[in-house]
């Protein structure tokens, strides 16, 4: 049975949310209870905590650059926090406060031009497009009707959303949102108004429950409270999505699906992250956890934000420098446990290594 490298053991409720930024210098996770963690990825240590940060269960949480960190409650909030740490210490204060609809289970979305989005009132299909750094806001349409049997014509709730921004004017920005319906929509949202580019029928069985952008080669990947994960690309001059590939898991439910370079990771209630090829080609199961998974996220290994420039010891910047890629991932078991991404792919090589 394979093990992690680590363990972060710091949250007493389950972990809903986990996130590296910082140059990978940090990650955040958020817990159940409404508790905000930055940990010091050197030291594999708590840097700052925000206890309380909400008044119920965190959803979701983010780091954009080295300073700034997000979070979203189940209390209706939205709240920015400004991060202020040194190799060894840190604090976490808190900028501001935005009303948001997080009763739809609709986590935000962000991207590293320092874009997000987010549902303002779910039922009506009502979204908001903030810039963290300027403070410019926009209002989205983003519903959609559904027909169903039981249900007739009515209003289709978003389920999740992915930004997609291709430099920090965000000229190209658009807004993916996967529908209580299965549908799949994108948006593009760089002007005032979202108008839909593409849309297509995913085939899930259930509501989408996570949706993610591989922004290389342009692909969407899809999961679901059943066992499919879908991968689709952009209709070549049509308004329309292909369906590219197709897996099935042995069992239903699927938290989170996250696409890293040529990795795509997929958390499961089973207990299970799934990793698989961009095409979807299986690669292999980690069965580590105790619960059903939350949330995966994977080290950059690329030099932002300064990260580098930020180490002062010598020593450390050149262990910095030949540090393994990462994958954090949460569960409801409390835990965070970090994974050598090399090691977890292939463990045999490095048995013969050693």
């Amino acid at each position: 049975m394979l093990q992690p490298a680590f363990v972060f053991r710091g949250h007493q409720a389950a972990v809903n949310s986990v996130c590296f930024f910082g140059g990978d210098r940090f990650l955040v996770s958020g817990d159940q209870d409404g508790h905000l963690i930055v940990w010091n990825m050197m030291l594999k240590r708590q840097l700052a905590k925000a206890a309380s940060a909400h008044a119920a269960a965190i959803l979701t949480v983010c780091g954009l650059g080295s300073d700034t960190v997000i979070s979203q409650g189940r209390d209706n909030k939205l709240c920015v926090w400004r991060l202020e740490a040194s190799e060894f210490t840190g604090d976490l204060h808190l900028v501001r406060s935005l009303h948001i609809d997080s009763l739809s289970f609709c986590k935000f979305t962000y991207s590293m031009s320092s874009w997000i989005a987010f549902l303002t009132d779910a039922g009506a299909g009502t979204a908001c497009l903030l810039n963290v750094r300027s403070n410019e806001q926009r209002t989205l349409d983003i519903g959609l009707k559904s027909r169903t049997k039981s249900a007739g014509s009515r209003d289709d709730s978003p389920m999740c959303l992915k930004l997609i921004a291709s430099d920090e004017q965000a000229t190209g920005l658009s807004l993916l949102v996967g529908y209580e319906s299965t549908t799949l929509q994108q948006f593009d949202v760089a002007n005032e108004a979202a108008v839909c580019q593409r849309s297509v029928s995913t085939g899930h069985s259930e509501p989408i429950m996570s949706l993610d952008y591989d922004s290389q080669r342009r692909l969407v990947y899809t999961c679901s409270a059943d066992n499919q994960v879908h991968c689709f690309a952009p209709g070549d001059g049509s308004t329309g999505f292909d369906q590219v590939a197709t897996a099935k898991l042995k069992n239903p439910g699927c938290a989170e699906i996250r696409c890293f370079s040529q990795l795509v990771a997929v958390a499961g209630w089973d207990y299970a992250v799934h990793l698989f090829t961009s095409d979807l080609e299986p690669l292999c199961n980690i069965a580590f956890h105790r619960a059903a998974l939350t949330s995966i996220d994977m080290s950059s290994m690329t030099a932002k934000d300064g990260a580098e420039n930020a180490i002062t010891d010598e020593y450390v910047r050149q262990r910095w420098n030949s540090r393994n890629r990462w994958m954090a991932v949460a569960s409801r078991d409390t835990r965070i446990s970090l994974w050598d991404v090399e090691k977890t792919l292939n463990p045999h090589a490095h048995d013969a290594q050693g």
